[in-house]
């Protein structure tokens, strides 16, 4: 409801009740448009809030999209099998030194 509206709808009240009825409920009524009024604003915050998060949401499908597109589409190249030489083979003289170590 827009402040017109609310306006028009009290001065109704006011002319139904008359001005000395409605003394006695204008501090209800009053609220009653505090609490209209805080929430036209926390409506009006949220759709900002909304419509930055929309903005946010765009901007990451794009980037995500832009990800995608880097990655390859389809399979994978396996990679070139090493040559497929037999390991050389070591001797227990080899690996170990004449002391009996271990030789890195």
């Amino acid at each position: 409801m827009d402040d017109n509206k609310i306006l028009e709808l009290t001065s109704k009240i006011e002319s139904t009740l008359g001005a000395e009825n409605f003394a006695m409920i204008s501090d209800t009524v009053g609220e009653i448009l505090t609490g209209n009024t805080l929430n036209m604003q926390a409506l009006a915050d949220r759709d900002k809030e909304i419509d930055s998060l929309k903005d946010r949401n765009e901007k990451l499908v794009s980037a995500n999209g832009a990800l995608l597109q880097k990655l390859p589409v389809g399979k994978e190249k396996e990679p070139a099998a090493k040559s497929e030489e037999k390991p050389k083979e070591i001797s227990w003289k080899d690996a170990f030194d004449r002391n009996g170590n271990f030789i890195h």
